[in-house]
């Protein structure tokens, strides 16, 4: 039988950062789903972990026609609180020295960002496949729109080899090994450099660049929603 949530993904795809109004709350809806479903993370976790960063928070996503989000990212960004990665690896069950694994990794807390979450609500697999490079161009869009340098997450190692299948091939910060969090059995604080994984994905993998960095070949969505300036947060 087929599924009843196939439907949508026969239409465009719209991708959007930073979500407003209907917009955001569809976004966190699919953040809660996709989590929930993943992690077993409920409400009021996640506003337990994600509230005190809530200030330096923004949201993108990318939605069907009928404003549903099929993939959503938070996105946090440095500010009185701090980076929540960061924080986090400077915790158990890491307690990793954060100032001395910045300078040792060459990050500048100031010029990155959190990528807090990153979820596909998957449905088939080429819907999955065209939501998640949808939602890789908001995220690497984001980025370039906001002059980000780095990134930094809490990355579960079950997610490591479909990212890297798409040339997103992220570093562990240093000393960091897998471990329990937020419901998932072996997470490991990553970052990278983002003109470094530009450089090196544009060599290595191109044959998905042009989607995975600028929305280009996405079957559904128009690369006009990606251009240049599109994810600005001055211009939301």
């Amino acid at each position: 039988m087929a599924s009843e949530r196939k439907s949508p993904f026969l239409g465009a795809l719209r991708p959007s950062f930073p979500c407003t109004g209907a917009d955001l709350r569809a976004a966190r809806a699919c953040e809660l789903v996709v989590l929930g479903r993943r992690f077993g993370n409920s409400s009021a976790e996640l506003e337990a972990e994600y509230g005190p960063y809530e200030s330096t928070t923004s949201f993108g996503a990318v939605f069907v026609p009928d404003g549903t989000a099929v993939a959503a990212i938070r996105l946090i960004r440095n500010g009185r609180q701090g980076l929540k990665s960061l924080n986090d690896a400077a915790a158990a069950p890491w307690l990793l020295p954060v100032h001395a694994t910045c300078q040792a990794a060459d990050i500048d807390p100031t010029s990155t960002w959190d990528v807090g979450s990153f979820g596909v609500d998957s449905v088939t697999v080429g819907a999955t496949r065209r939501a998640t490079l949808a939602l890789w161009s908001v995220l690497f869009g984001a980025f370039r729109d906001n002059k980000v340098a780095s990134f930094v997450a809490i990355l579960d190692v079950g997610a490591r080899r479909p990212i890297a299948s798409l040339g997103v091939q992220m570093l562990d910060l240093p000393g960091a090994v897998p471990a329990s969090y937020l419901g998932s059995s072996a997470s490991v604080p990553v970052y990278r450099h983002v003109r470094d994984l530009h450089r090196l994905h544009l060599s290595r993998f191109a044959d998905v660049h042009q989607q995975v960095f600028h929305g280009r070949g996405v079957i559904g969505m128009d690369p006009r929603g990606c251009q240049p300036g599109a994810f600005e947060l001055e211009a939301a």
